[in-house]
């Protein structure tokens, strides 16, 4: 975290954070009707190894293998042109080991805040084809949200007020496993 905040405190440790994954991996189980018919996406950043985490409980839950992917929304968010302009406009990150076309789509964030990028994420995968299903699972809830979305699992739901955030940090993108809330200056 080397920008401008200050934490207020530590929201989960690395095996609260794995015990949330366990839970949500439990529940996404029971949305899913087919296992071999599943494909995880996370989105970038941080939602792509907790993505890769959630993959792997679910095909040790099955005994199948459960693919997963990553998926970078950015360019199809409804504020990307008020946004501070990207070093790059090309995709950062997208990687598809199976087509969505009929598929129980899981797609893994790690906060939940306006459901902007939720809503993003999900046009871009209905524009790769016509999946099944699209389940939606956080490991952190903040609340504010803008749009009508929901996650179908949630590892934690925590208030938060306008001048706070919800960091995660997870291996290998930084260099510890936790979860903070933050104080934000300049909001």
């Amino acid at each position: 975290m080397n920008d401008n905040c200050k934490r207020i405190r530590q929201l989960l440790d690395a095996q609260a954070m794995e015990s949330a994954l366990d839970n949500m991996a439990a529940t996404v189980a029971e949305l899913i009707p087919s296992p071999q018919n599943v494909l995880v996406l996370g989105m970038a950043s941080r939602g792509i190894p907790l993505a890769h985490k959630l993959a792997k409980r679910l095909s040790n839950r099955f005994k199948v293998d459960i693919p997963c992917g990553s998926i970078d929304p950015t360019f199809y968010r409804d504020d990307f042109h008020y946004r501070k302009p990207l070093a790059t406009t090309e995709m950062r990150i997208t990687e598809m080991p199976a087509s969505v076309e009929g598929k129980t789509v899981i797609l893994v964030d790690d906060v939940l805040y306006t459901g902007r990028s939720a809503r993003a994420a999900i046009q871009a995968i209905l524009d790769m084809g016509r999946p099944a299903a699209i389940r939606f699972c956080v490991l952190v809830d903040r609340g504010h949200r803008e749009l009508p979305i929901a996650a179908d699992a949630t590892g934690l739901t925590v208030k938060t007020l306008a001048n706070e955030e919800v960091r995660v940090l997870i291996d290998p993108v930084d260099p510890e496993t936790a979860v903070y809330l933050v104080q934000v200056e300049n909001v």
